[in-house]
């Protein structure tokens, strides 16, 4: 069922039943006002008996009448922004599940159901530019609510809505003409709404209280805790928005949700003795364990993208057999496995016991006295030690033999240079530019480094593909890739060396 999706950036205002227009002519950039259209609407939203979406801010409706009839869902994107998902109207007892799979991170398991019904008499006055473009739409509702969580109750109000003209995809869209707008209207006497949307005013007193809310912003005067707490929260964030693009295919998607793990787990690890002891160790583990399943189709495409490469270098001549189509198939049946079992994964009970043990984790975190401390010293102190252990790391690396141990050691730097990134992007909000700049030395000595790993994984590959009982002459071209691959884990080892000082070398100050 094919879905779209558009920016939708609006602002609402509160009025009586007797209250009269504005002089929608009159405000500032507009040329002139359209024709007034009519429609009646109704729509049914949807959650979890526990308000789950309605907690994040996200809007789940099957809306007929008007021009826009179907199922909608409404994701936050940022103050005054919401990303809005259309889906054609279906079954009216069934969630699509393009639409579902957006949310099941959010619902995780729990069934959503028919919470409030709301009927709408809309007029809306198109509202143009002086060049003729449509810039915005006025819209007058009188609504009537049927809620049926909680308390079953009926109620009616009436509101009004000024909304910025649609723009696909523009998260980045000017709210200026918006906000110039609003003030007009509120300068001519309509006031402005403190309704966040139709569906919260409808549940009034069972509106759940937003996740996050309250959260305490990072500072240098502020515990230990909260600059660690703050960067967990915004990880969190997007990982549940990343599972919504891995369950849709997105490109890169499995990547960009594992390195999310990876920054969560890393600074729970780097900040452990900020928290009651071994508090997070099953949420770490679970981590652990949900990243290796996201690895195996994620190290699959990384391979099958270099070595594809590889061979597309190499002259058509030395390329001895079906090599291309023989990689494409073996890597092909790989990712298949792999996301089978990456989705298995994200739909498991498992999985959401995971989520659920964040969110508390963060809501309510386990403190050991330590957290309490000033931020300032208390993060400096760790994202140093992480910064020496980088060092440690360094000097048994190039301590070491040529050969296996010496990639396994420069391995292990690459993994302390992503552990020192993470904990020192984690405390930018007390230490400023010297921790984003300790966090960018640390970054660039984790790709250098990551290119050297990702040379180890292919040339481990090429030796399994060169010695197959069947593989013929297409050894030669096995062990021609194989050299490649050696000359350039070779040039990474130099590049690290000439470039990585400055990461084992900065310090936060405490």
């Amino acid at each position: 069922m094919a879905t779209s999706s558009n920016v939708e950036a609006e602002r609402k205002f509160d009025a009586d039943a007797s209250t009269p227009l504005p002089a929608l002519h009159k405000i500032d950039g507009i040329g002139k006002v359209g024709d007034p259209t009519s429609h009646s609407l109704e729509a049914i939203y949807f959650d979890t008996r526990h308000l789950a979406l309605a907690a994040r801010g996200i809007t789940l409706r099957r809306r007929t009448g008007g021009l826009d009839a179907g199922w909608h869902l409404k994701l936050p994107l940022g103050p005054g922004k919401r990303t809005e998902i259309h889906a054609p109207l279906g079954n009216a007892e069934t969630v699509p599940v393009d639409i579902m799979d957006r949310v099941l991170a959010y619902t995780r398991g729990h069934a959503v159901a028919a919470i409030a019904t709301l009927t709408t008499d809309r007029t809306t006055y198109a509202l143009y530019g002086s060049n003729g473009e449509r810039v915005a739409d006025f819209v007058d509702d009188h609504v009537s609510a049927h809620v049926v969580v909680g308390e079953p109750r009926e109620l009616r109000w009436r509101e009004w809505e000024v909304e910025l003209a649609a723009q696909d995809g523009a998260a980045d869209m000017d709210l200026h003409p918006l906000d110039i707008m609003t003030e007009q209207l509120a300068a001519a006497g309509a006031k402005p709404s403190e309704r966040t949307s139709k569906l919260a005013t409808a549940l009034g007193e069972s509106w759940p209280e937003a996740k996050g809310a309250g959260q305490e912003k990072p500072g240098g005067k502020s515990a230990a805790v909260v600059p660690v707490l703050d960067y967990l929260a915004t990880q969190v964030a997007d990982l549940l928005l990343q599972d919504a693009h891995v369950r849709l295919g997105r490109d890169d998607s499995v990547h960009q949700m594992r390195s999310i793990i990876r920054r969560i787990r890393s600074v729970l690890h780097t900040y452990r003795n900020l928290f009651t002891k071994d508090s997070s160790g099953s949420v770490e583990t679970g981590l652990k364990s949900l990243a290796k399943t996201l690895g195996r189709y994620r190290d699959t495409e990384v391979l099958h993208h270099r070595l594809r490469n590889d061979l597309e270098e190499l002259p058509g001549k030395l390329v001895l057999g079906p090599l291309h189509d023989h990689l494409d198939q073996r890597m092909a049946i790989r990712a298949d496995t792999a996301m089978a079992a990456v989705k298995n994964r994200l739909n498991s009970p498992r999985y959401f016991r995971l989520l659920d043990e964040l969110e508390s984790f963060i809501d309510a975190p386990p403190l050991a006295p330590k957290g309490k401390k000033r931020a300032t010293k208390t993060t400096a102190k760790l994202v140093n030690k992480a910064a020496k252990r980088l060092g440690e790391r360094h000097e048994a690396a190039v301590g070491a033999v040529v050969g296996p141990q010496r990639d396994t050691a420069f391995h292990e730097v690459r993994k302390s240079a992503k552990k020192l990134r993470f904990a020192a992007e984690a405390a930018v909000g007390v230490h400023g530019k010297r921790a984003e700049r300790l966090a960018d030395a640390a970054h660039k000595v984790q790709s250098i480094l990551g290119e050297h790993q990702d040379s180890v994984m292919a040339r481990a590959e090429l030796l399994k593909l060169g010695s197959a009982p069947d593989v013929g002459n297409s050894a030669f071209t096995y062990g021609l890739l194989h050299a490649m691959e050696r000359y350039a884990a070779d040039a990474t080892e130099q590049e690290y060396l000439q470039n990585g000082a400055k990461a084992r070398k900065l310090r936060l100050r405490k």
